[in-house]
């Protein structure tokens, strides 16, 4: 009769061993290692990712506390800070930066998808909606002094492009955090019929070109010292949106870099009580909805302040810059792994919740969905001590 395999494993599974494999042949990963391989690396990292291991001390202590279940789980028997501390400086950081990228390729075919956003796909026949932007991680020169410093501290960038109609990131790339948002704006993999919001730091006419070139769409804040000149105006209601203008750059530099024209929305926030103007090169979608697109924009820090507070990349396991990257791109494998069990299962709760529900319980001898159906069906029963609770004075 088999065995009911761990939580644990049931997610694991959701990863492509073969491809993991694959990339470690392709970078000798796993060269003059005799015991603790880079797939057994992978799982601790992600076992600690998923339950918030604090050190590579709470580490070893949570695995020996379950070291009966090592074996099965596959993580293995040689599990030591040593061999942890040993495998994050020295073990090849593409293997699992690939292995990031393609769970991002895999969470972006999730079933799940914004309502409103899905209906604004189907009537404009776009293809997805995406957003761009970069979170700062501050690192302290003292322990980290291969850090550039900047304003007397050190630190590193995580450039990513977020679907917002999955809610999953599709990119991310791990710089020094002396980088300027705008310099991998004519690098990103833009896809035709899609729409990417940027806020206005990366208002630069060579990327936004690069994105019209690629037969795709943008949303962003015009910078205040452009030039340009007005083409033609639409009607509006005046109330919210104040203008629809077409315009086209006039400065040398930024008419050479767009040499097109674009359409500038003039909108009033009385949210923030400011005048917001919005440039776009898509002409068929109404004012208000491109303001509204640009309002999914605000996804995309939800998700860097859900990922800096519910897994490890804000304080790391080792102070090499290896040891560093291995840590945020397993953080990125272990969002996309839970983000890809949690569409299985049909949960449409936040994914807070069921990190919370798998954090628990990884080595549980359940199915995933008995687990999910315990916690749907579970109820607090009524106090029937006698005894006064908080509620009663």
């Amino acid at each position: 009769m088999p065995q009911i395999p761990y939580i644990f494993n049931q997610l694991v599974s959701l990863l492509p061993r073969d491809y993991f494999e694959y990339l470690v042949k392709k970078h000798n990963g796993n060269s003059y290692v005799k015991s603790y391989s880079c797939w057994n690396h992978l799982l601790v990292m992600l076992w600690a990712q998923i339950t918030n291991r604090r050190s590579l001390r709470d580490i070893e202590t949570s695995l020996r506390v379950h070291s009966d279940k090592l074996y099965r789980m596959g993580i293995g028997k040689t599990i030591s800070r040593s061999n942890i501390a040993k495998a994050n400086a020295g073990r090849e950081v593409s293997i699992y930066r690939e292995m990031a990228h393609e769970m991002m390729r895999r969470a972006s075919r999730i079933t799940y998808r914004d309502d409103i956003l899905d209906e604004i796909s189907l009537r404009f026949g776009l293809a997805g909606f995406f957003a761009i932007d970069s979170s700062t991680v501050s690192l302290c020169l003292d322990k980290y002094p291969w850090s550039i410093p900047q304003e007397g501290y050190g630190g590193i960038k995580l450039h990513t492009m977020y679907d917002l109609l999955r809610n999953v990131p599709v990119m991310c790339l791990v710089t020094g955090h002396e980088e300027r948002d705008q310099t991998f704006m004519e690098d990103y993999p833009y896809r035709e019929g899609c729409m990417y919001v940027l806020d206005r730091i990366y208002f630069k006419t060579t990327g936004l070109y690069k994105i019209t070139s690629a037969k795709a769409f943008f949303i962003t804040r015009i910078k205040k010292n452009v030039c340009y000149d007005t083409i033609a105006s639409a009607e509006v209601d005046g109330t919210r949106v104040l203008a629809d203008e077409t315009i086209k750059f006039s400065s040398r530099w930024a008419s050479q870099g767009y040499p097109q024209v674009v359409r500038l929305i003039k909108y009033y926030s009385s949210e923030h009580n400011e005048l917001m103007c919005f440039v776009t090169n898509n002409f068929d979608l109404d004012a208000a909805i491109i303001t509204l697109l640009y309002r999914y924009r605000w996804k995309i820090e939800l998700f860097f302040k859900w990922i800096k507070q519910n897994l490890r990349i804000i304080s790391f396991y080792g102070t090499s810059a290896n040891a560093v990257l291995i840590q945020i791109y397993t953080a990125f494998t272990a969002f996309c792994m839970l983000a890809i069990a949690a569409d299985a299962q049909n949960h449409r709760g936040s994914l807070y919740e069921f990190a919370n529900m798998m954090s628990v319980s990884l080595p549980e001898r359940i199915y995933l969905q008995d687990l999910m159906k315990r916690y749907r069906n579970g109820t607090q029963t009524p106090c029937d001590n006698g005894w006064a609770t908080l509620f009663d004075f």
